[in-house]
């Protein structure tokens, strides 16, 4: 009998209450997913299978927690917070309407985008707002489809007293008073941890809060993000994330084409040769830490940190100059494997990252090619577990499937801090990459030459910190994991008819030599092609490279018949003279030639001779005889880029 009443009593408590109100708002979120699935049946029926269906709905759960969480942050203080309030008293009262008012709102926004889902093909974001917000017609259009979706208002209204008929209400405050209110206070306190875990959509510090694109990690189908999303979370994520103005550089589009266009035509006699691509993305690896790329540094001392890097660079090809598209690891993979650039945000942070795409993973698929991506993080870090399937990689390998393989060390490899040391996973990248079908296409990213700069125990007598900075002993670390991936690599049957890209995420902020400080030498990463087949003739080649450029490239190499969209240029059939490289992080800035030009937005602010000038001190604005010619380059790219990621017309269907 006292185990019923205590039993009783729990069910009762304030927590208890709380819980049961959330688990209501969870299954109306769920029924509005549901009629919005069967609503959009025609778009999602053939292609959605049981084994689909459960890993949408695992995905579905995670994002409707974070805006359950989200929108109901101020009805779970109301409900917590310590105010005495008899049964049907005005505090309670007004909690019961919040909490009905704030959800019923958004249930409605999730049953408006089972309508308007048809037209866009992506979830409503603040995008949309911005986009008819000169419009004076929505309210007409919203009562048109009310009226045409008659059953989906019914829906609605009985949602909405569901919510309210269901509510439970809390109990009458405990006495003595004090015993309430510090009851409420520690539930409170409990709560909060589990309400930012629950907003965050993840519980580990390693990991970025889920974004709009993180919905690609739980489909096969990019449109199938719309089912695994709902309305309000793609509000609140994008609500800082608004679309930039397109500026208006031209008006004759023929003109923009003309002077530059990312849609890349294969010549109808490239003869494919499907040859493996692996692709190395060594984190912080910049160009500043290779000998070979600096040999008039320190007067033609300086020797680097990198002598495996050093050797690659003899037997493979480079460029004369060669920059990152960004300064932060996030906007690696799309630079990298979708030719996308950052334009003043992340790509995948952006109101454009459900779009479609092209990508090297769309186009040597229809070449018959096995796609992969390797990170040696937790496989939910920075969110590359949803992006590489977004743009049509078909295997993730990650800390969970290096920790599942009994060949390799286990909880010994690991880190301690960001995942697992570079020298076994990348061995555990050659091993798997053995097991795959060829022809194959796969990236890694590395991640030990990262802060807090520590190495494994056993090299820290081989590799010891040289006094400069930390870091540079992670980075012989990382060239000696890179050196003994390509020892083992070379021993594999699939070796010889591979084509190999070493470069980096970004530069580094641990710079010790001037010319690596600043917008220009802060970018500067090494970018190698190495065939061990010999058909690349080795040398540091005229002209300029850039991440955007390895897509294209590799394309352009293997053969790949199709036209696709990418933001870069095929550098093995570029003139040098018409190379360039572009990045965005604090405002635009346009290599080309010898000089680099910045703008801030709207002219040109900075013109420098980069190459003979490499501090920056003579800005030729004005005076650069090539100025109005650059200027309108620079404005080609931007315009069609933001055109077309806003149209959604960067991807070509073949």
């Amino acid at each position: 009998m006292k185990m019923d009443t205590r039993l009783r009593s729990i069910l009762n408590s304030n927590p208890a209450s709380l819980i049961l109100n959330l688990l209501w708002i969870f299954i109306a979120y769920e029924v509005t997913r549901l009629a919005f699935l069967f609503e959009n049946w025609n778009l999602f029926g053939q292609g959605l299978g049981t084994e689909e269906f459960l890993a949408i709905t695992e995905g579905g759960f995670k994002f409707d927690t974070s805006a359950i969480f989200y929108t109901n942050i101020l009805f779970i203080a109301m409900f917590l917070l310590p105010v005495p309030s008899r049964p049907g008293g005005w505090w309670q009262t007004a909690t019961r309407v919040v909490y009905t008012a704030v959800n019923s709102l958004c249930l409605f926004l999730n049953l408006a985008d089972t309508v308007f889902f048809e037209f866009r093909k992506h979830r409503t974001s603040m995008a949309v707002f911005e986009e008819f917000s000169g419009e004076n017609n929505i309210g007409g259009i919203i009562g048109e489809e009310i009226v045409s979706h008659w059953y989906l208002a019914l829906l609605f209204v009985a949602l909405t007293a569901f919510l309210w008929t269901a509510y439970r209400k809390p109990g009458t405050p405990a006495k003595p008073i004090k015993r309430f209110v510090a009851t409420q206070l520690i539930t409170l306190v409990l709560a909060a941890p589990f309400v930012v875990f629950g907003m965050r959509g993840n519980i580990s510090a390693s990991t970025r809060p889920i974004a709009v694109s993180y919905a690609h990690r739980y489909v096969s189908d990019p449109l199938q993000t719309g089912i695994v999303l709902n309305t309000p979370f793609a509000i609140i994520r994008t609500i800082n994330q608004m679309a930039r103005e397109i500026p208006v550089y031209f008006t004759d589009m023929a003109e923009m084409e003309a002077i530059y266009t990312p849609v890349h035509t294969p010549s109808d006699t490239v003869a494919p040769r499907k040859k493996n691509i692996v692709i190395l993305i060594v984190e912080s690896f910049a160009q500043e830490f290779v000998g070979a790329l600096n040999r008039d540094l320190d007067g033609g001392t300086y020797k680097g940190y990198t002598p495996f890097a050093d050797e690659l660079i003899e037997k493979g090809v480079s460029f004369s100059q060669s920059f990152a598209n960004a300064g932060f690891s996030i906007d690696a993979p799309p630079a990298v494997l979708a030719s996308i650039p950052r334009m003043d945000r992340p790509f995948v942070l952006s109101p454009y990252s459900l779009n479609h795409l092209n990508s090297i993973a769309t186009e040597t698929r229809k070449m018959g090619y096995t796609t992969a991506f390797f990170h040696g993080a937790d496989n939910e870090s920075l969110g590359f577990n949803a992006f590489v399937r977004s743009i049509g990689v078909e295997r993730y390998y990650g800390q969970d499937e290096f920790m599942a393989d009994s060949r390799f060390g286990g909880r010994r490899d690991l880190d301690g801090t960001w995942g697992i040391w570079d020298e076994p996973f990348l061995q555990f990248f050659a091993q798997t990459l053995d097991e795959m079908p060829q022809p194959f296409m796969a990236s890694v990213f590395t991640l030990s030459s990262h802060h807090p700069f520590n190495i494994p125990v056993e090299y820290r007598d081989t590799f010891p910190d040289e006094g400069l900075h930390a870091l540079h002993k992670c980075i012989r670390y990382a060239d000696h994991s890179l050196r003994r991936f390509f020892e083992t690599a070379e021993k594999m049957p699939w070796y010889k008819n591979t084509i190999f890209v070493l470069t980096a995420d970004h530069a580094s902020s641990k710079r010790t030599h001037d010319v690596y400080f600043g917008e220009v030498g802060g970018f500067r990463i090494p970018i190698i092609f190495f065939s061990p087949e010999g058909d690349l003739e080795p040398g540091r080649r005229p002209g300029i490279a850039q991440q955007t450029d390895i897509m294209p490239t590799l394309l352009g190499y293997i053969g790949s018949p199709d036209p696709y969209v990418a933001f870069g240029k095929d550098l093995f059939n570029t003139p040098a003279e018409d190379t360039w490289a572009f990045n965005w992080d604090f405002y635009p800035q346009y290599f080309k030639g010898d000089y680099v030009m910045r703008t801030d937005g709207t002219e040109v602010t900075e013109i420098y001779d980069y190459v003979h000038d490499p501090l920056l001190k003579d800005n030729l604005k004005g005076r650069f005889p090539r100025q109005a010619e650059m200027e309108r380059e620079m404005q080609a790219i931007i315009q069609s880029y933001m055109e077309r990621m806003k149209a959604d017309e960067v991807r070509i269907e073949n």
